[in-house]
Order: structure tokens, then C-alpha cells, then sequence
């Protein structure tokens, strides 16, 4: 699963890398972002261009509009995606990517936490998709979920999910190609990411706090 992540880069660094040719959303360096709270997503616009802005974590999708969701979904497994007709729907029409540094996840024996990266790029992508609407009082309701698949094998010992970590640009491109609607074609790019090109290490149980988001959420633990 992801149940937390960090973004630490600097923002022009994240703009450049997810080609973002203009925006007035900007957030700092986080350290702990968590569950509920907005985060940044890239998606493709009317326009063709890609566009940055924030999204609360925890899908609520417009079909449950009439319900009180007792759960608001942060992570949609890929094995479901074509059962569950609303996530269907929206993972057709509505795909994201959530710009990341690393994520945390605890060992499935010990509790113990980890921080876990990509070793080829300081920033990359988890797969996501998204809905946007209006609530009866006119609120627009913006909400996400990241995608999770099996570990790779050596993620595995960690944990038995982890998320959809898109391998490269071409990757990404495809998944936020607007013209490209049939389940079976995009969600090919749905894998465990490749082992040989992931680290992580032991980090202080501090970040099961969401309250705690500085540097040392990140640091590893000697």
C-alpha cells in the first residue's frame, strides 16, 4: 500500500522534470504528507497541456454522490480496477500522476518504518486517477487515489503491496494520454517497479505521527 510519502524536492525542480509550462500552485518541501490532505497532481487539460494543482487524497467519486462514503479510498488495487464500475470509469477519463520523492512503509513482521526512492531520479510519479464535482452546496469536491500492484521481489519482504511507480517519461505521457481509453492498453504500464533501481533504509517511528513533517522524517536511522 501507500499510506504516506514525501515530496522534498524543490518546486522549479518539479515543475521542470513533469514539463509544466505554467502555474501559479506551489507548495514547500513535505516531509510527511498523509492521507486527507491536498495534494499535487499532474493531469492533462482541455487544452492538452499538462497542469498542476492540488487534490485531496482519498477518492470520492461523483457516482457516490448521494452516499456518505464511509471510506474515501487512498490507494485503488490494479487487480480491481476493472470490476469496480466507478473506478473504471474514472481510471478510463481520469488519470493523474502524483509527483513523489520517496514513500514510507512499514515492515509487515517488525512495524519498523522505511523510507524508499528511486536511485535514477530525485522526483518520480505514482499512477493515479482522479474525480472532480460539485457538491449539492456548490462545493467542488477534487479528490485522488494512487494505484498499488504487487512488490517486486525484493520489496516483498517489506511488504505484500506497494505503489505504481510509472518506470520513465514515455510511461508517463502514455498514462495521462487523454486519447487512450481502453483499460487493457494503459494499465500495461501498471508493474512492480524494477528492484535494481530502488533503495531504502530505516527511518525513526516518528513519521507515524502526521503531525511531524521536517527533515528528519526522511533521515536514516543510524
Amino acid at each position: 500500500m501507500c499510506g504516506l510519502f514525501a515530496l522534498t524536492e524543490d518546486w522549479s525542480q518539479i515543475i521542470e522534470y513533469f514539463g509544466i509550462t505554467a502555474s501559479q500552485y506551489a507548495i514547500p518541501p513535505r516531509y510527511n504528507i498523509a492521507p486527507s490532505q491536498r495534494i499535487p497532481a499532474v493531469i492533462t487539460g482541455p487544452d492538452g497541456e499538462r497542469r498542476i494543482g492540488p487534490l485531496s487524497w482519498g477518492l470520492i467519486p461523483q457516482a457516490w454522490r448521494n452516499e456518505t462514503p464511509k471510506v474515501k479510498p487512498i490507494n485503488a488495487r490494479v487487480e480491481g480496477l476493472r470490476k469496480n464500475t466507478a473506478f473504471r470509469r474514472l481510471v478510463e477519463r481520469r488519470r493523474c500522476l502524483i509527483p513523489a520523492s520517496g514513500y514510507f512503509e512499514w515492515h509487515q513482521n517488525t512495524k519498523q518504518p522505511h523510507y524508499i526512492r528511486v536511485k535514477s531520479r530525485p522526483v518520480f510519479s505514482f499512477a493515479g486517477f482522479f474525480d472532480t464535482w460539485k457538491g449539492s452546496d456548490g462545493q467542488k469536491i477534487s479528490t485522488c487515489t494512487i494505484i498499488t500492484c504487487p512488490p517486486n521481489a525484493r520489496m516483498k519482504h517489506i511488504h505484500d503491496r506497494m505503489p505504481a511507480i510509472l518506470r520513465d517519461h514515455q510511461d508517463e505521457r502514455f498514462w495521462l494520454d487523454c486519447s487512450v481509453t481502453n483499460i487493457d492498453e494503459f494499465l500495461t504500464v501498471i508493474a512492480p517497479y524494477p528492484e535494481d533501481d530502488m533503495y531504502w533504509y530505516r527511518v525513526d517511528k516518528m513519521v507515524g505521527n502526521v503531525n511531524n513533517d521536517s527533515e528528519k522524517c526522511v533521515e536514516e536511522l543510524q
